[in-house]
C-alpha cells in the first residue's frame, strides 16, 4: 500500500492497528481446533453403603478408561461446593470426547451414577458405592469396672473392625468420645453401662449394654453404699500409719497425705456437720 505524502501520522497508526488486528483474527483462526476443550466440573454427595464417605476418601473420574480428574473429600459426605471459589472435581477431556461417559471410582469400586463429557458445564452429582468386605464388630475392656468416686477408667478398643472410618464412645451418662483409647473420670456414684460404636466402609456396629460399671460414694471404703462408721474407722486407721500403702483415696483436704485432718472431715460428714466430703 502506497502512502501518500499527505497522509497524517494519526492514520499510518490506524493502518498498523488495522493490519495488526487482521493478522491475529488469521492467526487465531488457524490454530482454533488446537485450543484445549474446556473441562467440566462436578460436586455433591457421596456415600459408601449408605452412609457418608469419610474425609480423606478419592474420587477419581475416567474417561475413555483414562484418569481425567481427582478430588478428596474434606467434608464427611460430601465432594467439592456450587460455592464461587470452592473446589470441585474438574474433569479435562478432548473435543472428539465431547459426549463421552465419565465414570467414577471410590475405593477402586466404580460408583452406580455416570456423567457425560460436556466441556464448561458445572453440576451436581450425587455418587454412590457398595464396597463388600467384612462387618465391624464392636468390643472394649476396661481397666477396672467398681470402685469409690471419683473412679477413672481406661477403655480399650479391641473391636473386629477392618479399616475403621469411626468410633464413638458412651461411657453410660451422657458424655462421649471419639478417642481409640480413653481414660474417663466418674464422678457420681451409680452403675453405667458404657458402650462403643465402630464404623468403617461396610457399615457400624454398637456393643451391647452388658458391661456396668459401678460407682460407690465418695469415702464408701466398704462398699455398701453409703459412708458409715466402718468407713471413719478406716480412714482414721490410715491416718496413724495401720493401712499399707497409705489410701491417697482418703486424702480428702488435698494436701498428698491422709492425717487427722481428713480423718476429722470423714467423721464430720458422717454424723451431718458437713454436706460433702
Amino acid at each position: 500500500m502506497k502512502i501518500s505524502k499527505t497522509t497524517t501520522a494519526a492514520q499510518c497508526m490506524s493502518l498498523v492497528i488495522m493490519c495488526i488486528a487482521m493478522s491475529s483474527v488469521i492467526i487465531t483462526a488457524s490454530a482454533g481446533s488446537l485450543l484445549p476443550s474446556l473441562p467440566c466440573e462436578f460436586y455433591g454427595n457421596v456415600t459408601i453403603n449408605g452412609g457418608g464417605a469419610p474425609i480423606g476418601t478419592a474420587i477419581l473420574a475416567f474417561i475413555n478408561g483414562e484418569q481425567r480428574g481427582i478430588i478428596t473429600v474434606t467434608s464427611p459426605g460430601r465432594y467439592g461446593s456450587p460455592a464461587k471459589f470452592d473446589e470441585r472435581l474438574v474433569v479435562t477431556g478432548t473435543d472428539d470426547e465431547y459426549g463421552k461417559p465419565v465414570i467414577f471410582r471410590i475405593n477402586g469400586v466404580e460408583a452406580n451414577e455416570t456423567a457425560v463429557f460436556t466441556p464448561g458445564y458445572s453440576s451436581h452429582l450425587d455418587l454412590n458405592i457398595f464396597q463388600e468386605g467384612p462387618r465391624p464388630t464392636a468390643h472394649f475392656t476396661m481397666n477396672q469396672t467398681l470402685g469409690i468416686a471419683p473412679l477413672m477408667v481406661k477403655f480399650i478398643d479391641v473391636s473386629d473392625c477392618v479399616n475403621t472410618t469411626g468410633r464413638l464412645w458412651n461411657f453410660g451418662g451422657g458424655d462421649t468420645s471419639p478417642v481409640r483409647d480413653p481414660v474417663y473420670t466418674y464422678l457420681q456414684p451409680g452403675i453405667y453401662f458404657p458402650r462403643l460404636t465402630v464404623t468403617n466402609s461396610t457399615g457400624s456396629n454398637t456393643t451391647i449394654p452388658d458391661q456396668s460399671i459401678t460407682v460407690f460414694p465418695k469415702g464408701d471404703f466398704n462398699l455398701n453404699n453409703r459412708v458409715d462408721i466402718g468407713d471413719v474407722t478406716y480412714v482414721a486407721y490410715d491416718g496413724v500409719g495401720f493401712i499399707i500403702p497409705v489410701d491417697l483415696r482418703a486424702d480428702f483436704n488435698g494436701d498428698g497425705l491422709v492425717d487427722a485432718g481428713d480423718a476429722a472431715k470423714i467423721a464430720w460428714y458422717y454424723v451431718g456437720k458437713i454436706p460433702v466430703l
